[in-house]
């Protein structure tokens, strides 16, 4: 898609786009008298609501325009960031739904000259209008004989020239395509995706970046270091394991780096606690964390974000064979901590747990955030509008809550008390890999969490239980329905601050 700036309309575009703010009374009539009466009959008749997002199409004989879109902005004093976002998923819903190739609109230099105390930058503005339309216009059509018959080529925005405005557009654009990046790679199937995929993707990315440096450890590298934790979830694929660490130096400083660990399940069958039926067509998502990793690395380089930052990404397949880990059966991970299997359908932790030790042995980082479609829990607790949020840092975790606010890729903290913490305790073991609440399905986020927080020695620490969050069953605004791409833009903004 092509992001245009002009200081007037674009006559020669195939629909117009024009924003309206509630308390607006004059309706155009400067612009277009006959439109306005249009406009004034459609309030009063109804078919114009002025909500936030409501819209009304229209044509006009005097227009140049096939189409005319008011967008209702709702009450000036109410607008939010995000709506800047959900008013261009008009813009490209309509282009798509009338199946033309181009808009104008003036709603951007409405948004800046009629906002009081405007809320945001004009750097701001353009990133939040970029992602807006970018995110709006993914599409996953790669296996449908019949593509989409129209593709939008350009959106025209009447806006006056400001470089901010050009700068955050930019920023916007590589925000929006690395999220819809993330989102391709979940959509992909596991016969595609596979653990070697994701090795290969990150190679191809940045292999030949001087500011990173990929490292990926093979099974006899795991065997060597002792991550049982890791390779016993792994036993029963036929596809080898990979722990892939994607080490980006954006600073020449000598801070400490922050490592993001994504969950890399390319396919979860459950093991021998298997997944009931019905359950399996979804389990390629399971990578997901994985996805947001690579990501958020890629718009870091990117954006050249100063910030030294190292990705950890654990895959494997969990499967069922002969050789498969079974229930009862006892682990040692890298940290020397022994855990005995209680459910092999609760594999996430385990792999999260090798790939967080070894990644705080080796690296020191300062802060952890490992991202993962860890618990059905997080669905029951939150839906599929928030991930889940555990930490043992106040400050971190704030900090991703205003990363999640503002990017709106959202997040929201759960309780962390001292009354969770020995529920992973096991009672032959050092741990299990079930609460011991597990039967009446308590807190499952939490104590999911609760595991991964043993395999922490002194960081800073955070969890993003994405399970809810990654893979959506129904379109909203500009989040399509499947693959979201959560993550990327929490982390993100999170970094950019």
């Amino acid at each position: 898609m092509n992001i245009q700036i002009k200081s007037q309309l674009d006559t020669t575009c195939d629909i117009l786009v024009l924003g309206l703010f509630e308390e607006d009374t004059e309706l155009y009539s400067k612009y277009n008298p006959q439109l306005s009466q249009d406009l004034t009959d459609a309030i009063k008749n109804k078919r114009l609501e002025r909500a936030f997002g409501k819209t009304y199409s229209t044509r006009i004989n005097n227009s140049t325009y096939e189409h005319i879109l008011i967008v209702s902005l709702g009450k000036k004093s109410d607008f939010k960031t995000d709506h800047v976002r959900r008013a261009m998923q008009r813009i490209v819903h309509a282009l798509n739904e009338w199946k033309h190739k181009n808009a104008t609109t003036n709603i951007l230099d409405l948004i800046r000259n009629e906002i009081k105390d405007n809320i945001f930058s004009d750097k701001e503005l353009g990133r939040l209008t970029a992602e807006g339309l970018i995110l709006s216009d993914y599409v996953f059509d790669k296996y449908l004989t019949k593509k989409a018959d129209s593709k939008i080529d350009r959106v025209v925005l009447q806006f006056n020239d400001s470089k901010d405005f050009v700068a955050g557009l930019a920023e916007g654009k590589i925000i929006a395509e690395a999220t819809n990046f993330a989102k391709d790679l979940v959509n992909e199937p596991s016969n595609v995706v596979t653990p070697s995929y994701l090795e290969k993707t990150v190679k191809q990315l940045f292999l030949k970046n001087p500011k990173i440096k990929i490292t990926v450890l093979e099974r006899k590298d795991m065997e060597k270091l002792g991550m049982g934790a890791l390779l016993g979830v792994t036993r029963a694929s036929a596809e080898p394991p990979k722990l892939i660490i994607i080490q980006y130096n954006g600073s020449s400083g000598k801070e400490k780096p922050t490592a993001i660990v994504g969950k890399g399940l390319t396919f979860d069958a459950g093991g021998y606690d298997i997944k009931p039926a019905g359950k399996f067509v979804d389990m390629k998502i399971d990578m997901s964390g994985a996805a947001a990793v690579i990501g958020t690395i890629k718009v870091m380089n990117e954006l050249g974000i100063k910030k030294n930052i190292i990705g950890v990404i654990p895959s494997c397949e969990n499967m069922v064979d002969g050789s498969a880990q079974k229930p009862g059966d006892i682990v040692k991970a890298f940290n020397g901590k022994t855990i005995e299997i209680a459910n092999t359908d609760a594999e996430g932790r385990l792999i999260l747990a090798d790939a967080i030790a070894y990644a705080e042995k080796t690296y020191s980082p300062d802060k952890i955030i490992d991202l993962a479609t860890l618990t059905g829990a997080c669905i029951v607790a939150l839906g599929f509008y928030a991930s889940g949020l555990v930490s043992n840092d106040e400050q971190l975790s704030k900090d991703l809550i205003d990363a999640g606010n503002t990017s709106y890729d959202r997040v929201w903290p759960l309780p962390f008390y001292e009354e969770f913490q020995d529920l992973m305790d096991g009672d032959i073991t050092d741990l299990k890999n079930l609460s011991k609440q597990a039967n009446d399905r308590a807190a499952g986020t939490i104590t999911g969490g609760v595991f991964i927080s043993k395999f922490v020695d002194k960081a800073k620490w955070a969890h993003l239980d994405i399970a809810g969050t990654a893979f959506v069953p129904e379109e909203k605004e500009y989040t399509q329905k499947n693959a979201t791409g959560a993550g990327v833009r929490l982390l993100t903004y999170y970094f950019m601050k």
